[in-house]
């Protein structure tokens, strides 16, 4: 068994590198776990509310967003790790949102894995996205648009400069932040609010969940990206809200929903393969850590009356084939 979280609600997880993953909680506290050694690392206080998105940089640094309306900059402690002692070193705290921020993405001057991030582009509930200096904090641009209550943004593969960012208000946007944060195209999203999204290896399709309380509004979407945001597909796949979505190959994709179901879907034509559940509760977040060889690993967090829940799951083939291997799971009644 893992410990689990000390928080009652776990909003994000995602991988870290280096077999570690984390999850985020709602007392502001990020916990971190190692997926080889099964086990908790440790944890530390990020900020005094919850912690809605963890984004690794790469080099030892950490990003987080918090309901406080702040983001904040983090080196990992001497031991490796972003738990345990001695705790990450706060480097950088970003200010100027009027509300919770909802949504991270760190931009590259150069393409490819090794080019290091030199900007970030954040999203809040206060309808505004915002663009920062990463190395000095400043505040770059920031644009309001009336009713964008920003859900989730994700950055281009292929193009370190564009952003792709779902919202409250129906509606998909693309930013390209080359020289401000001002240049965007804007498309319907459908009639559903999208709260998830995530990007295709390739940089082609914008792939988003939606939120719902039936198998008819619980939709994953793909949307094309050189298309100018056309909808390509809309698939119904899941009874409750879909609250994680992550890619995981060039053709496959993870989602997690409240119903208490983990599922496999193709892309681009957006299909269910497998599905995994029912849970004891309600899946809140999934994290996943790529690997070079062999399925993904994944740290999914579930909430029930009696308490926060994790999965650590192993899948063995890259397509996802099969049901996983369950490495380790956590639950309330693990500290008894």
């Amino acid at each position: 068994k893992l410990l689990p979280p000390a928080d009652d609600v776990l909003p994000w997880a995602c991988g870290l590198g280096n077999g570690q993953l984390a999850v985020s909680g709602i007392e502001g506290n990020v916990f971190c776990y190692s997926w080889e050694r099964r086990c908790l690392l440790g944890s530390f206080k990020a900020h005094r509310k919850a912690v809605n998105r963890i984004l690794p940089l790469g080099g030892g640094r950490l990003l987080t967003a918090s309901a406080d309306s702040t983001v904040r900059l983090w080196r990992e402690g001497t031991n490796g790790t972003f738990g345990g002692q001695p705790a990450p070193e706060l480097l950088r705290t970003f200010e100027g949102h009027q509300m919770s921020v909802q949504a991270l993405a760190a931009l590259c001057d150069g393409v490819g894995e090794d080019a290091p991030p030199t900007r970030l582009f954040t999203g809040s509930r206060d309808c505004s996205v915002r663009l920062w200096d990463l190395e000095t904090g400043t505040e770059v641009h920031q644009h309001k648009i009336l009713r964008n209550v920003v859900t989730a943004v994700r950055r281009l593969p292929d193009q370190p400069n564009v952003v792709v960012q779902a919202s409250e208000d129906l509606q998909i946007r693309l930013w390209d932040t080359r020289g401000d944060a001002s240049k965007m195209t804007a498309a319907p999203g459908g009639p559903n609010q999208l709260i998830c999204l995530d990007v295709t290896d390739d940089g082609r399709y914008a792939v988003c969940g939606s939120k719902g309380f039936s198998r008819q509004n619980c939709e994953v979407k793909l949307f094309d990206i050189r298309g100018g945001l056309a909808q390509v597909v809309a698939t119904a796949c899941a009874d409750q809200t879909i609250e994680a979505l992550r890619i995981v190959g060039p053709d496959r994709c993870l989602i997690a929903s409240k119903d208490g179901y983990i599922r496999t879907l193709a892309l681009p034509e957006v299909r269910v393969l497998e599905e995994r559940g029912p849970a004891a509760g309600a899946y809140t977040a999934l994290g996943v850590e790529r690997q070079r060889v062999g399925g993904p690993v994944a740290l999914i967090a579930t909430a029930s009356p009696s308490g926060p829940g994790l999965e650590l799951l192993k899948w063995q083939d890259a397509g996802l084939a099969g049901d996983p291997t369950v490495l380790a799971v956590a639950s309330a009644d693990s500290y008894d």
